[in-house]
C-alpha cells in the first residue's frame, strides 16, 4: 500500500484548475531542518553581499529597508542529503508518480524568500512555456505560513493550457482578473501547480520572511524530445532521480518503471557532475512592458504619496 496517495477528485481538480494544495503533507521534521538551512543560506548570502561580492546561486536585492535575500538556487549543491530525503518523502513521491508519471525527474530545486513590503512583488507570469505533450510541475513546499491577504499566491484557474495576454489582463484587472483564486497555505503544506498556470503574488504586509522550497519535476522524455537541454543534462537528472528512489520506500514507486540507472554512485560525485554541467532553465514569461493600474502591482495603500499622484494623473 502506498504511504501517500492522491484521490481521484484531487487528480481531476489539478487537471481542471492547474493547481492543488496538499495540507500538512510535508513532514514536520523536514520543515524544521529546511528552516535551519534557509536561515544559514540567508546569513551566508548577506555576508557575501556585504563584501561587495556576488554569488551565482543567490540574489540579494537592495530596497529602502536594506539588502534582503530574494532567492537561493541550486539547492542540490548546498543541502544534498536533505534534498534527496525531501524528494523521497511520500507526498513528493505521490506527485511524481501520479501527476508526472513514468520517467519523472527533478530538474531544479530553489528557495524563495518573501519579505515585508517593499520587497519585490511577484507580478503575473507563466512558468516555462512548452508544447504540453508531457506534464511539467512546479511544487512548492512551505516552510512558513502564507496567509490570505498577506501576499500569498494568486492563480487564474484554467490558464495553464496556453499563452495568456499578461499585459492586457494586468492593465484591465490588476490583481483581480475573472476567476482569480487567492490560495493561502500553512507551513508544512505542499502546493503543486502546472508550470504554465498564470500566477503571481501581492506584497507581503506582515513582518518577517516567508520561505518556500520550489522543485520542478518533468518526465525525462520531455526534456529529451524538446531539445531544451542537452542529453547529458537530462541523463544527470535521471541519475539524480535514482538517488531519490534509492532513499524512498519501495512501496511508493512502481517496480516496472525501470527508466533509471541502477548503478550505485556517491551522491557527492553526482552533485559535482551536475555542477560542472550547468545549463540555464527554461525561462518564465512575464509582461513585455511596464503595466499601469491603480492597484497593480503595488496596491495603492502601500504606494508613496508621490506615486499615487502620478497614477491619478495617468488614470484621468
Amino acid at each position: 500500500m502506498r504511504n501517500y496517495q492522491l484521490t481521484p477528485d484531487q487528480r481531476r481538480l489539478f487537471s481542471r484548475q492547474g493547481f492543488l494544495r496538499l495540507p500538512g503533507s510535508f513532514p514536520p521534521h523536514l520543515v524544521r531542518r529546511w528552516r535551519q538551512v534557509a536561515d544559514h543560506l540567508e546569513q551566508q548570502a548577506l555576508e557575501v553581499h556585504s563584501q561587495g561580492l556576488h554569488g551565482r546561486d543567490f540574489c540579494v536585492v537592495e530596497d529602502r529597508v536594506g539588502p534582503r535575500l530574494m532567492r537561493y538556487d541550486n539547492l542540490l549543491a548546498h543541502a544534498s542529503e536533505l534534498l534527496i530525503e525531501t524528494l523521497a518523502c511520500p507526498a513528493m513521491m505521490a506527485l511524481a508518480r501520479e501527476l508526472c508519471g513514468p520517467g519523472a525527474v527533478p530538474l531544479h530545486a530553489d528557495l524563495l524568500y518573501k519579505h515585508q513590503h517593499p520587497h519585490p512583488v511577484i507580478n503575473w507570469h507563466q512558468g516555462a512555456q512548452h508544447d504540453r505533450r508531457f506534464p511539467y510541475l512546479n511544487i512548492g513546499l512551505y516552510l512558513d505560513d502564507a496567509d490570505q491577504g498577506d501576499g500569498c499566491l494568486r492563480y487564474v484557474p484554467g490558464t495553464q493550457h496556453g499563452a495568456q495576454p499578461i499585459e492586457a489582463l494586468s492593465e484591465h484587472y490588476g490583481w483581480s482578473p475573472p476567476g482569480v483564486v487567492e490560495q493561502p497555505a500553512r507551513a508544512g503544506d505542499i502546493l503543486v501547480q502546472d508550470m504554465m498556470i498564470l500566477h503571481g503574488s501581492q506584497p507581503k504586509r506582515s513582518e518577517g520572511v516567508r520561505r518556500t522550497l520550489y522543485v520542478e519535476v518533468r518526465p525525462w522524455q520531455a526534456v529529451m524530445e524538446s531539445g531544451s537541454q542537452s542529453s547529458q543534462w537530462a541523463d544527470l537528472r535521471r541519475r539524480w532521480m535514482s538517488q531519490v528512489l534509492a532513499r524512498a520506500d519501495e512501496a511508493d514507486w512502481p517496480l516496472d518503471w525501470g527508466q533509471y540507472p541502477r548503478k550505485e554512485e556517491a551522491l557527492s560525485e553526482l552533485v559535482s557532475e551536475i555542477e560542472a554541467c550547468w545549463e540555464p532553465p527554461l525561462p518564465a514569461v512575464w509582461a513585455s512592458r511596464d503595466v499601469y493600474h491603480p492597484e497593480y502591482p503595488v496596491p495603492s495603500d502601500l504606494r508613496p504619496q508621490e506615486h499615487k499622484t502620478e497614477m491619478r494623473q495617468l488614470v484621468t
